[in-house]
């Protein structure tokens, strides 16, 4: 299966990595991301969520916001950046919602 939004890749456990035109990226902690924008109503398809990051390298060179040009989908390990997570029964209520 290949996710179509942060919550898809949460739930089969890939982390989000957005990668720059410089070739610059970090990998997110897909709970973490998935509650991030889920607590502020973004929309977390992965199309719309590029618009949501940029590349703190190129933002300090150029001194403005670059958007990646993709975003890779890697397994989760303990090198990914950590948000918040949600409380497990708002993630459990968020599964059941799907099923």
């Amino acid at each position: 299966m290949e996710p179509t939004s942060i919550f898809d890749a949460a739930t089969l456990h890939m982390a989000i990595n957005p990668v720059c035109t410089c070739g610059h990226g970090a990998s997110f902690n897909p709970w973490g991301l998935w509650w991030h924008f889920h607590r502020r109503h973004w929309d977390d398809r992965l199309t719309s969520a590029r618009q949501r990051f940029w590349c703190r390298v190129c933002g300090s060179r150029l001194r403005r916001k670059v958007r990646p040009a993709r975003f890779d989908l890697v397994k989760v390990s303990d090198a990914n950046l950590v948000l918040p997570l949600p409380d497990e029964r708002e993630w459990k209520r968020a599964v059941a919602r799907v099923r």
